[in-house]
């Protein structure tokens, strides 16, 4: 199948997730061929040899796709110390879009390191590009969802008498429960952020699995 770029209008970037969708409408239906102006290139599918996919890109959406893939690439291992096996056929998807960019008169955009026998995004890339807008866009909402959602869970338990009391909760009870705390919370940190926030050492309290921020 023949995706032709004009049928997505251009723009800066806000056409970004009509670019996935080109991507994930069909990706999965054998040999995935994505073409870049008139270069192609074969994305391996084990589950189906026999079937073919083309996709047709503008330079410019073969641009924003490098954007969405970085973003990936960021989730994927960008808070991980050491290399996750799961991520290898991912990562090496997103190395062979990378490597087109040299073809498109994007070079300036990736170097090739050798030693790891990787391309790296540039400078001129990082500098330029929407993904790290965007990831710390997601992380800042990620970090106040989650931590005004296990303060209140946790102070719902201490009310309720233990986490397992809380669990056993009909949903009603419990959202009747935990809302005007989570409200609580919303109203604090809205207003003061972190401020006010603090850590208090309770003697024989017993200890939570310590957060992970990484590998």
């Amino acid at each position: 199948m023949v995706v032709a770029s004009d049928s997505i209008k251009p723009g800066k970037l806000s056409h970004i997730p009509r670019i996935y969708g080109k991507l994930c409408a069909e990706f999965g239906r054998g040999l995935c061929h994505v073409k870049v102006k008139k270069r192609m290139f074969t994305i391996p599918d084990h589950r189906d040899k026999k079937m073919t996919m083309n996709i047709q890109l503008s330079t410019q959406e073969y641009r924003d796709l490098l954007d969405i893939l970085h973003v990936a690439d960021i989730v994927l291992s960008g808070h991980r110390r050491e290399e996750d096996s799961r991520r290898a056929r991912h990562r090496d998807l997103i190395q062979k879009h990378y490597a087109l960019a040299q073809g498109e008169g994007l070079g300036g955009l990736f170097n090739y390191n050798s030693s790891t026998q990787e391309y790296v995004p540039t400078v001129e890339f990082e500098e330029n590009t929407l993904a790290h807008a965007v990831i710390d866009e997601f992380g800042d909402h990620i970090f106040w969802d989650e931590l005004i959602s296990r303060l209140s869970v946790r102070d719902a338990a201490l009310m309720s008498g233990g986490m397992e009391r809380l669990h056993t909760m009909s949903d009603s009870d419990r959202q009747h429960l935990e809302g005007p705390i989570r409200q609580r919370y919303i109203a604090e940190f809205s207003a003061n952020g972190i401020a006010n926030l603090e850590v208090v050492e309770r003697r024989g309290a017993v200890r939570e699995i310590p957060a992970r921020t990484s590998d």
